[in-house]
């Protein structure tokens, strides 16, 4: 996962330095916040902002965030297209057989897309701003997870690329050999169930040898200390200075500049 994050970054930013509870945080209020908005202007400017900030800070190449954005706007799209074909209205745009586009519909379906928007645009800055490793030392440090807990699902999370590899090793090596294996060995259900008893001994051994060297080392849950400490900044109160200023701006923006010639979307 950092290796990948270090490959399609070209900066730092601040954001890369506050503390992943704050972002969480945010993020969830962030939620509440797009949930309970209900006017379309207003949303569709925190969208853009949203959007503003995760080209400008989140300091990946364009390259990779403009497929990032392309793909977020298709599935915007798909998942507008429902409410837009076949919501209910009043004042009729488009009808075709059991397609009735509306007014009313076609806001619902607009205003849709922007919520999943905002939150994909702030959820994808989080993800390009924050090792996972950071994620779960402040839970242990500044939320007290006990370790087992936090270590258990670094863990875990860690062997999900090995099995990866090994599972295309164990493709690679059953074309290599199919000569000499039978076909129900390979295809259908009982080469599922070969494959996956195969992966899971390898696994249970793997973790059989975390364990030991675990416990080998007295890793335990009492006091301990940490190689990587993670602390609140000052970088967090701008960071929660800035999504606030970006709330109250697209609020001001779409009460005063209205693009969409309705305020609530319900």
């Amino acid at each position: 996962m950092r290796d990948m994050l270090e490959k399609i970054k070209r900066r730092s930013t601040f954001i890369d330095k506050v503390n992943p509870i704050t972002k969480i945080s945010t993020g969830l209020l962030m939620f509440i916040l797009v949930v309970l908005m209900h006017d379309p202007n207003q949303l569709f400017y925190l969208s853009v902002l949203m959007m503003a900030v995760l080209i400008i800070l989140s300091g990946v190449r364009l390259k990779y965030l403009a497929i990032v954005l392309m793909l977020f706007l298709v599935f915007g799209a798909f998942s507008a297209m429902y409410m837009v074909l076949y919501g209910a209205g009043a004042t009729t745009l488009f009808r075709f057989g059991l397609i009735h586009i509306t007014e009313e519909s076609l806001v619902r379906g607009v205003h849709v897309m922007m919520r999943g928007l905002t939150l994909s645009f702030f959820g994808s800055l989080v993800i390009f701003t924050t090792r996972l490793t950071d994620v779960f030392y402040s839970l242990m440090i500044q939320l007290g997870l006990k370790p087992k807990f936090a270590y258990s699902f670094m863990a875990a999370i860690r062997m999900v690329p090995i099995i990866a590899g090994e599972y295309m090793m164990l493709r690679q090596t059953r074309k290599v050999r199919k000569p000499l294996i039978h076909k129900r060995h390979v295809s259908g259900l009982k080469g599922f169930i070969t494959t996956v008893i195969t992966l899971l001994s390898q696994s249970i051994r793997r973790a059989y040898r975390l364990g030991v060297a675990m416990e080998a080392k007295q890793f335990d849950d009492g006091p301990r200390s940490y190689y990587y400490e993670t602390r609140f900044t000052p970088y967090d109160i701008l960071f929660l200075v800035m999504m606030l200023v970006i709330v109250f701006t697209s609020f001001v923006t779409g009460s005063t500049f209205s693009l969409i010639g309705v305020t609530d979307a319900r």
